[in-house]
């Protein structure tokens, strides 16, 4: 079986792999070596797409002294009622991404990176709250089907972004910014030009 790297066919690979663990056992989890053993995917690209079905509630994580890892993983009953209903499934989730949805890789893997960099902007606790959910909240939006992303909400969301991190310096605390930005305008030139 060949390596994984869209992020939705990684995390499609991860539910069922919990899930098919759930049927054997509800009680029983499974550990990072249980991922990585099968050489589909690496620690980074597992410990990304574990914690982001963390934040959506589909699965459950036991985490120890070594973050970003985790010491053990179960699918929640989210997550198995989404396995379970395989239109949504397969929409949340494609198995093979084309086309758009291929391409969206990037800014998925992008988005992650830009939430991690911004625990660590320099600002207040109230500015630094409101960043955090409006990354989440665009999150959120990208990771429903590429060609069902709303260009206005979108950018607004990134517009909120780039205000509230106009004194800061980007290039130094959130250079993943204007990579997401330069990403996702290229995609919706794609999307306005074959939908």
């Amino acid at each position: 079986m060949k390596k994984l790297h869209h992020p939705k066919a990684i995390r499609r690979w991860i539910l069922i792999k919990l899930y098919e663990r759930y049927l054997e056992n509800p009680t029983e989890m499974l550990g990072p070596e249980d991922f990585l053993e099968t050489g589909l995917i690496d620690k980074k690209q597992l410990s990304v797409n574990i914690h982001y079905l963390y934040d959506m509630q589909f699965v459950e994580l036991i985490t120890g002294y070594n973050p970003p890892m985790f010491v053990a993983a179960r699918i929640t009953p989210k997550g198995i009622d989404l396995i379970e209903n395989p239109r949504e499934f397969d929409t949340l989730f494609p198995e093979f991404p084309a086309d758009l949805e291929e391409k969206s890789a990037e800014v998925l893997d992008t988005i992650e990176k830009l939430i991690f960099e911004a625990d660590l902007v320099p600002l207040d606790g109230d500015s630094r709250k409101c960043l955090q959910r409006d990354l989440q909240y665009l999150r959120g939006e990208l990771s429903r089907p590429a060609k069902k992303w709303r260009k206005e909400v979108v950018e607004g969301v990134l517009g909120w972004i780039e205000k509230a991190t106009s004194d800061i310096d980007k290039e130094e605390y959130i250079p993943s910014l204007p990579i997401l930005i330069k990403q996702i305008s290229e995609l919706f030139r794609e999307k306005d030009k074959n939908f």
